[in-house]
């Protein structure tokens, strides 16, 4: 096995406990603002700016931060342990419409150079139990791992000298090509003997996205591998060199933005299941509202360039998490409140004018019989209101529904 090169990301929730207060506009001590810079083949550095010349406008604020809130900072830190180099860091802020609350939230992404067992080293890679300490050491101070997260999400390429990857897995697989079996051990992050897939389901390959004859990239839920299927000479103007930068830039920022889709729905859901029916208003509706449309205009989209397979990458996996579907229910889900809360008014509407009837009805008889045969005067009315309260208790203990109404609307009030 001649595995020409192999590198990989390796991303993480990560808190930004008081590392980005209110008002502060610089990154962490020692860190540089932007996205980690990659040096093209041309000679050209892929920059925030020059990448937002490959991705719509629209995604930019997400990515990258806006004027005077930088939202990305990087560190270059070259390091060797056992095997392995890491050599960068990068740190996204949360926008706002994906933070709950005041919570401050980030996303840490460590660029590792993979060693000439990629297939074993993956899998120590996404386990953060392992390596919690490791990579903490790596972040700036006020930075720590989501107490939540128990995995880290892996995108890596691997190629090989002369383009053909052997065999790698059981017999029982002899059915997948050799290309097949790395694209889901490396996508997929995990040994076999953890999790043995059905070699006769079809559909673990519905994320394949096929590039052309050089390369081809399988996304699935935990991780995506990007494979080359030609030759590699192993310089650093060749194709697969550049194919290895996009990995770590253009397409990195892609599956980003899809795990910022991944948080802003499932914060929308979670903030939507929360709601109870007796809760919703119209004032906790609008804010659900407002939130929704913040989370399309800022994250929601399977189209973010008019270049490339960027676009087709964002699709499959939105697909993996379900996305399209959890949007749709929680647009479906704020969408039935509305209307319980509009009937709900309605029907305190109705409620409200069918009591007034009850209760002005005989108070209006009572006064009005007191003006026709009564002498005006302070008796007159106080007579008149206790006949009418009289009236009034006794037309609600003769008709039950207007007691039941009254005693309903009385709960609820109290609910």
């Amino acid at each position: 096995m001649d595995i020409r090169r192999g590198s990989a990301c390796v991303v993480f929730d990560v808190m930004l406990d008081g590392a980005d207060p209110p008002g502060r506009e610089e990154g962490p001590s020692g860190w540089r603002e932007g996205p980690l810079p990659v040096v093209l083949a041309d000679g050209a550095t892929a920059g925030a700016e020059q990448r937002m010349t490959y991705f719509e406008s629209r995604v930019a604020e997400s990515l990258y931060g806006a004027a005077g809130r930088p939202a990305r900072w990087h560190r270059r830190v070259p390091t060797a342990e056992a095997g392995l180099e890491v050599e960068a860091v990068e740190l996204l802020r949360l926008p706002p419409v994906v933070r709950a609350g005041a919570e401050r939230r980030g996303l840490a992404v460590l660029h590792v150079r993979l060693p000439d067992s990629p297939l074993e080293a993956l899998p120590g890679l996404a386990g953060l139990a392992s390596q919690r300490d490791r990579y903490t050491a790596l972040l700036p101070d006020g930075v720590r791992i989501a107490g939540t997260a128990r995995r880290a999400w892996t995108l890596c390429h691997v190629t090989f000298t002369d383009g053909c990857p052997p065999a790698v897995m059981p017999p029982a697989y002899e059915g997948w090509s050799a290309r097949d079996q790395w694209l889901w051990l490396l996508s997929s992050a995990t040994p076999l003997e953890r999790f043995p897939p059905d070699p006769d389901d079809e559909a673990l390959f519905a994320g394949r996205v096929r590039f052309s004859a050089d390369w081809q990239a399988l996304v699935l839920r935990d991780g995506t591998a990007f494979l080359g299927t030609s030759p590699d000479p192993g310089d650093d103007t060749s194709f697969h060199a550049t194919a290895a930068r996009f990995v770590h830039t253009l397409y990195l920022d892609t599956f980003l933005l899809g795990r910022l889709q991944i948080l802003g729905v499932n914060s929308l859901a979670n903030a939507l299941s929360g709601l109870r029916a007796h809760e919703a208003d119209a004032r906790r509706l609008l804010a659900l509202e407002g939130r929704m449309i913040d989370l399309r205009r800022a994250l929601w989209s399977s189209h973010v360039t008019v270049h490339g397979k960027a676009n087709e990458l964002l699709e499959r996996f939105q697909e993996q998490h379900r996305l399209p579907e959890l949007l749709t229910r929680a647009g479906d889900a704020l969408a039935d409140a509305a209307r319980y809360v509009d009937t709900a008014r309605a029907r305190r509407s109705s409620v409200a004018l069918g009591l007034l009837s009850a209760v002005g009805l005989p108070f209006g008889v009572t006064y009005a019989a007191g003006a026709l045969w009564g002498e005006p005067g302070p008796l007159t009315f106080v007579v008149c209101t206790l006949v009418a309260l009289v009236m009034t208790t006794v037309l609600f203990g003769l008709v039950p529904p207007m007691r039941r109404l009254a005693a309903d609307e009385l709960r609820r009030s109290r609910d």
